[in-house]
């Protein structure tokens, strides 16, 4: 299996530790492949800064090719945050730097992503206007949260795995939301809950998954580890319940760690002021 991560890389700069860690949907979704030994990819945009020199050194490191990438003058995408009760609190951002001038993919960057088995785009991506492009790869697409609802008339068409995070949001609300999804012919569609466990919708079954419970250190990224883990295993054609195990123990794992993945390097002085 192959995958790739289209739109987003954010480093989250962390002022309490005065540490910063390479993050982002899509950019998570091609790292943390990785720990799985998939070989992965990733497709975006980074900046001129220093921000984005860290950030590509980091994609070097952990072997994630980024050669379909591009680099526009001006600031990496970036989000400032902290830690509270070991919870990832954002601060403010940059809404993604120059990701706002888009992605400006060419016939050749969308012949590569379908050279892949498993492509990640997601609702900050600036990516969706290429997504009827992508024939041959499995499209896994991350909404965040149920907030915009013309997004999901736009792009259910063309995407195989839909996923949202809806933290505590009460279960009839969720049903509600899933059984109106499905008249956009979702049929798989991924909720993660947080420490209330997961749910899997396949065809109008939902599938139940308890969260583990451990100590965390830092929530970041904990719903981009669940949702790679799960995908995967589900374009494996894992069982979904050996999918949802293995996604909720990579999850469990995620967040007794550091940043989206670690890889820390001290934060640059002049980001470090409220």
């Amino acid at each position: 299996m192959r995958v790739i991560g289209v739109g987003d890389n954010v480093v989250d700069m962390y002022l309490d530790q005065k540490k910063m860690y390479l993050g982002g949907n899509a950019l998570n979704f091609a790292n943390f492949a990785t720990d799985f030994g998939i070989e992965s990819a990733f497709v975006g945009v980074f900046g001129t800064d220093e921000i984005a020199e860290y950030a590509k050194s980091v994609l070097k490191k952990l072997n994630v090719d980024f050669s379909h990438s591009k680099t526009i003058i001006g600031e990496n995408g970036h989000s400032r945050v902290t830690l509270k009760d070991n919870d990832r609190v954002f601060i403010d951002s940059n809404r993604g730097g120059v990701l706002k001038n888009g992605l400006d993919l060419s016939p050749a960057d969308i012949k590569y992503i379908n050279r892949f088995d498993v492509a990640h785009f997601n609702i900050n991506g600036q990516s969706d206007q290429y997504l009827p492009m992508i024939t041959r790869a499995q499209v896994v697409y991350d909404f965040s949260d149920f907030s915009d609802f013309e997004a999901y008339k736009k792009v259910a068409k063309n995407i195989d795995l839909a996923c949202f995070s809806v933290g505590d949001l009460a279960r009839t609300t969720i049903e509600e939301k899933v059984q109106m999804f499905q008249k956009f012919e979702m049929t798989d569609i991924l909720i993660t809950r947080g420490n209330l466990g997961a749910i899997f919708y396949h065809n109008g079954h939902a599938f139940e998954q308890a969260a583990k419970q451990v100590k965390a250190i830092d929530t970041m990224g904990a719903g981009d580890a669940f949702i790679t883990a799960f995908s995967i295993g589900y374009f494996s054609n894992k069982d979904i319940d050996s999918c949802l195990e293995m996604a909720t123990d990579y999850a469990a794992k995620q967040v007794q760690r550091a940043g989206s993945f670690g890889n820390a390097r001290d934060l640059p002085l002049k980001y470090n002021v409220i």
